[in-house]
């Protein structure tokens, strides 16, 4: 089969799919090409040290569990709802008479 541009370029199965380099050697310094090992910080040998603990790979995955759990807002977001209809209700409530009682202090003198 050939198209218009000539003979069909259509890969073959047999043909080896390989990354292209060119002749022309990289213009990137060697440190670039083959760069050293990343060094072992401080943080880094401190969490190997912490991970190497008895205990430490359960309790790591406690935590994993733990941080994805549903919380209770999105498990019941209606209750929460009414409950936080309810505590900023009080909060209001208590701020209001808060200053009425402060108000009619400083009015009486006292």
């Amino acid at each position: 089969m050939s198209t218009d541009r000539g003979p069909d370029r259509a890969r073959r199965p047999d043909d080896s799919v390989g990354l292209h380099t060119p002749d022309q050697p990289s213009a990137l310094p060697d440190w670039m090409l083959n760069p050293p090992p990343a060094r072992r910080t401080l943080g880094v040998r401190l969490a190997e040290g912490v991970a190497a603990l008895p205990g430490a790979g359960a309790l790591r995955r406690r935590w994993w569990a733990w941080q994805r759990r549903q919380p209770l807002r999105q498990r019941y977001p209606n209750t929460v709802k009414i409950l936080a209809l309810l505590v900023s209700f009080v909060a209001s409530l208590a701020l209001v008479l808060v200053i009425y009682a402060l108000y009619g202090q400083v009015l009486s003198g006292g």
